[in-house]
């Protein structure tokens, strides 16, 4: 076998596993929880609540949640007592867990 051949056969095997790590990142699905005691640091999850509180810093804005979940998100814009829906990843600041939100979503 040439060079040339083993080139084009690790290019192709590049490829390959690079369609199917796209397909896990677009069908990882997050984990739903109710409440704090089941995040657990760098899992992807989702949960929903009425926002009890929030805190403004600029664009940035830390929401707590009915079942004692905080949120962080960026450029957000809710209020107290709405009910939302959120997805995100979770973090740790200060040995406490929150959700550092990507999605937010108002429930209807």
């Amino acid at each position: 076998m040439s060079c040339m051949d083993l080139t084009k056969i690790s290019f192709i095997l590049l490829l390959i596993g690079l369609f199917f790590l796209l397909l896990l990142l677009i069908n990882i699905e997050p984990e739903k929880i109710k409440s704090y005691r089941e995040l657990k640091l760098d899992n992807y999850v989702s949960t929903s609540g009425k926002i009890v509180s929030i805190r403004n810093y600029g664009d940035f804005h830390i929401i707590k949640l009915d079942n004692n979940i905080t949120l962080t998100c960026d450029g957000c814009n809710f209020q107290k007592s709405q009910i939302i829906n959120a997805e995100g990843r979770v973090t740790e600041y200060e040995k406490e867990l929150q959700i550092q939100a990507e999605i937010i979503e108002i429930k209807s």
